[in-house]
């Protein structure tokens, strides 16, 4: 029989076997033959020392002794250093690498363009939007500017109509009473005027197609002339004004004319032709002028004349408290200039401001359709892989570089949602690396993936689901990514001064846990309660107490 000491040792100690009588009986004959061998033998010779029997180990069974301890429930799994911030870098759409600006261990800083894919008509296309969008901008700002001097403008109009309504009315500059006054004295003055400018200009016309009606009977008399004179020339050759002379002789003879003096009787009627009809022109533009005096004499005598009416019944208005045209329009004119104002102060820049908008989203569609086409390094940190080159076909959204800080190292390992359910972020753990069993490393569990922890929401599913443990101190061994492995045990449980049994010694049946208490010779069934289970201790809650014996299967 084994017993269990205080200090946990095993030791050994005869009992007797309870038992079949029949195995009774068995051990009897055994025993009568047994001691009828050895008295044949001592017959026959000295008898040899007798050596005892070891136990027969098929009836032999082991016995605990139940005691108070610690009891532990420990979630052991195998877990690997990674990289606290890993990012895994990939290409938003497929295409041919042009250029790779990195290598492996090279150090980036977030914003650097690591990776490009060809994209010229891409490039293009931002530059282009690019151009659109500074020349919207620029639309836009001259809008506003055209805007702000819209409304300058309407507020100087306003300000010059107050002014305008203000010298207008009683009390200003431009008094109504006097205003008026004044208006109907020039009135009067103008309509004297243009009846004596009238009369002026008629009586200047008069005596200019007089004259000139003179002049055209004095030229139509030396046509006559000249037309005759010309004619004589033709006929008879001979001086229309001295026909004949004396020769030498003493004799009357024709006064023939030369060629020369018949060409200036010619030229004569030629000039006084002209001389005609200039003063015919004269006369029907003295007559014109001398119609037109009369017309305007009319015309403007009636319009001096309906100035100072009107300019009476201004003032005549006034007198009865009624606006005059000048005040009135003043007033319509400073409420157009307000409303022009108000117009200009509402006009909104939608069709500028729209442009500016679909040309910014115009840049930042091409700036993505570019930026899908680099990969561009989202923190700071050390390039730990990269499985492209130029020339290369990728696929879209396929990891193809890795960016990490080696230097911030946790350990990654993979578990299921059972054991999941039994962690909670913070919760403590320890490490122990598989080169180095015997050290131990403390952690606490950083991040759980969802639904566990915070590590996304559990909608959408995280590519990473691993679970992750932050080293509280390194204890001196140096981690490397992906190459450092070591066992993870998490303490889900923990009871100090409980009885506990090993494992072997409770038994089941049908569901029901229960041992077999030795006490003295005798050998009874108890069930229990069990707590915690390990691999190598079970809680017993209740049951038995502390220094039972307990008889193992």
């Amino acid at each position: 029989m084994l017993m269990i000491d205080n200090h946990g040792y095993r030791l050994r100690r005869p009992r007797k076997i309870p038992g079949h009588p029949g195995v009774v009986i068995l051990a009897a004959a055994l025993c009568a033959i047994l001691l009828a061998a050895c008295s044949t033998t001592q017959a026959a010779q000295e008898p040899p020392t007798p050596t005892p029997l070891p136990p027969d180990p098929a009836l032999e069974r082991p016995t605990y002794i139940v005691a108070r301890g610690t009891l532990e429930r420990v979630l052991t799994v195998t877990g690997r250093a990674t990289p606290v911030d890993l990012a895994r870098l990939s290409f938003r759409r497929e295409g041919r690498v042009n250029t790779v600006g990195v290598q492996r261990g090279d150090v980036v800083k977030a914003g650097d363009v690591l990776a490009e894919l060809q994209q010229d008509e891409a490039l293009e296309e931002l530059r282009r939007a690019e151009v659109d969008v500074v020349q919207a901008r620029r639309d836009l700002e001259s809008a506003r500017q055209a805007q702000a001097k819209r409304i300058k403008e309407r507020e100087l109009d306003v300000e010059r109509a107050r002014q305008e309504l203000a010298r207008l009315l009683p009390g200003g500059e431009a008094d109504v009473f006097s205003e008026a006054q004044q208006q109907l004295d020039t009135a009067l003055r103008d309509l004297r005027n243009a009846r004596d400018d009238a009369s002026w200009a008629k009586t200047t016309a008069e005596e200019a197609l007089r004259d000139s009606a003179e002049a055209l009977n004095d030229s139509q008399k030396a046509y006559s002339t000249a037309w005759w004179n010309w004619d004589w020339v033709q006929k008879y050759g001979t001086d229309p004004e001295n026909p004949t002379i004396i020769d030498p002789n003493g004799v009357r003879v024709p006064n023939r004319l030369t060629d020369k003096q018949k060409e200036e009787y010619r030229n004569k009627l030629t000039q006084a032709e002209r001389a005609l009809r200039d003063a015919e022109r004269t006369v029907e533009q003295a007559q014109r002028a001398r119609d037109r005096a009369v017309e305007d004499e009319i015309v403007k005598t009636g319009e001096a004349e309906k100035k100072a009416a009107e300019a009476q019944r201004a003032l005549d208005n006034l007198l009865q408290g009624r606006d005059t045209r000048a005040l009135a329009d003043a007033r319509r004119t400073l409420e157009q200039a307000q409303l022009a104002l108000e117009e200009a102060r509402a006009e909104t820049l939608n069709a500028a401001l729209r442009a500016v908008e679909n040309a910014e989203r115009a840049v930042e569609k091409a700036r993505r359709r570019v930026e899908d086409g680099q990969i561009i390094a989202a923190q700071d940190g050390t390039v730990i892989a990269i499985a492209i080159e130029p020339g290369m076909t990728v696929s879209a959204f396929d990891p193809v570089i890795e960016v990490a800080d080696p230097s911030q190292l946790e350990f990654a390992a993979t578990l299921n949602s059972q054991q999941m359910r039994q962690l909670a972020e913070g919760q403590g753990a320890e490490i122990r690396l598989l080169s180095r069993p015997d050290l131990v490393i403390p952690a606490v569990i950083r991040r759980l993936p969802a639904p566990y922890g915070s590590g996304g929401s559990g909608t959408v599913q995280d590519r990473d689901s691993t679970t992750r443990f932050q080293i509280i101190d390194t204890r001196g061994q140096k981690l490397e990514a992906g190459i450092s492995v070591g066992r993870i045990s998490i303490v889900l449980e923990r009871k100090e001064h409980v009885l506990w049994l090993p494992p072997d010694a409770v038994r089941s049946f049908e569901g029901r846990r229960f041992v077999i208490v030795r006490e003295g010779e005798r050998e009874r069934r108890v069930p229990v309660t069990i707590g915690i289970e390990t691999d190598e201790r079970v809680e017993i809650v209740t049951g038995l107490k502390e220094g039972d014996v307990v008889v193992g299967p």
